[in-house]
């Protein structure tokens, strides 16, 4: 298990630092493993957070830099990791939040961070796998629900999400679909489109239509592998 300190008060980094190698001793003798790299600066933090299955923040100190400012970064760059708030001089309770971040209250009492850990292990586990999407402007992490479809716009592919956001990639389609071909849902229609088969409204002669409203050129042929690819997710057509 990967975590990630940014606090920019040095002593309490510090302390951190402290109890996090205490659990990581105890799970050793478990027979696990905890790793821990502590930042004082959110620009080294958000460089590559997709790595980290927890993070501990509190910034408090840093002009024109806030807790909520990091929160939302990670959340933008696809981070769907436990994020634990150390709340200090700051009480980021009182500020709304989705059900994976948490909170501490400093000092850090051993117990409680323990519990946490515990529960971002459990978390972690059950995480479902995230896929990469890259563009001009930097990489994006999303999972497989996520994403609706994918089209071909000359040598790269624009991805639909389902937040509406459109990704142009610079991947071709049979480079994007080596990636996502292990999650069975997702369904190339010959060169020119990858649908998630989760996203399916219905089927025409020749044509299938998205719950978007968004339709393409069936292959006669692929008619009944979508049928029963949409049934394996729970849709029967």
């Amino acid at each position: 298990m990967y975590i990630a300190i940014c606090d920019d008060n040095i002593a309490d980094r510090k302390q951190m630092e402290r109890l996090l190698k205490r659990e990581a001793d105890k799970y050793i003798k478990a027979g696990d493993t905890l790793y821990t790299d502590s930042f004082g600066n959110q620009e080294a933090l958000l460089s590559h957070p997709m790595q980290y299955d927890a993070f501990f923040i509190d910034m408090c100190h840093t002009e024109g830099v806030t807790t909520n400012s990091i929160v939302r970064a990670l959340f933008h760059k696809g981070v769907t990791a436990p994020i634990v708030l150390c709340c200090s001089e700051i009480n980021y309770r009182e500020e709304g939040y989705p059900e994976n971040v948490f909170f501490l209250d400093k000092p850090i009492h051993p117990e409680e961070l323990s519990e946490i850990i515990a529960r971002s292990k459990v978390l972690q586990s059950e995480a479902p796998g995230t896929l990469e999407l890259r563009d001009d402007k930097g990489t994006y992490y999303v999972t497989e629900p996520d994403i609706l479809y994918a089209t071909r716009k000359g040598s790269r592919m624009l991805v639909q999400l389902q937040s509406g956001r459109v990704v142009e990639t610079t991947s071709t389609l049979s480079n994007l679909f080596s990636q996502w071909e292990s999650f069975k849902v997702f369904v190339p229609l010959g060169n020119h489109a990858i649908i998630n088969c989760r996203y399916v409204k219905n089927l025409g002669w020749f044509r299938i239509y998205m719950k978007n409203d968004q339709s393409f050129f069936l292959p006669r042929s692929m008619r009944i592998y979508i049928q029963e690819i949409c049934a394996r997710v729970g849709y029967d057509l």
